[in-house]
């Protein structure tokens, strides 16, 4: 139980984190063989490219646990001030629509993914299959749909509480 409330509290920060370092020193590494040894390496780049490419999505997990994506809470905001309990039921609906939205690209993104898987295709320098490549989305999405699944569940928490307290 440890374990599994460790890994809910840092999965994102943990991926993230070990992403960006490895993109950043493949960089590094692509300056200093460009510019010191005057050697252009092509797996490098294309290995930090998909390293960035999931270090967009997993960020973008990160974002939505504490909440510091982009939101447009004008009407929650103005709302709030009328009756905080209908604004609260509004920011749920917004979290519902947001979770539509999501279970649309978790669908199609693995849809994707196993495409890619059955026509065997890899990546030219690397020969990294390129299911594996295109496997960030899925997950960056799975676990922005587990996170909006945690605020709706908090929300409702919100919500009674403020049933309560009136």
């Amino acid at each position: 139980m440890k374990l599994y409330k460790h890994l809910d509290d840092h999965i994102e920060t943990y991926l993230s984190a070990s992403l960006l370092i490895f993109f950043s020193f493949l960089c590094v590494f692509q300056v200093i063989m460009r510019y010191i040894f005057n050697e252009s390496l092509t797996w490098s780049e294309e290995l930090s490219r998909y390293a960035f490419v999931w270090f967009v999505y997993t960020s973008a997990a990160f974002a939505v646990r504490y909440q510091r994506h982009v939101k447009f809470n004008f009407l929650v905001n103005i709302l709030h001030k009328i009756s905080p309990t209908y604004s609260q039921i509004l920011k749920i609906i917004a979290l519902f629509c947001w979770i539509g939205f999501l279970l649309f690209v978790d669908y199609y993104s693995v849809q994707t993914v196993i495409n890619q898987f059955n026509m065997g295709q890899v990546s030219p320098a690397n020969r990294i299959p390129m299911y594996i490549v295109y496997l960030g989305l899925p997950m960056g999405a799975l676990l922005m749909t587990f996170r909006v699944t945690q605020h709706i569940i908090n929300g409702f928490k919100e919500l009674r509480n403020l049933k309560e307290s009136h």
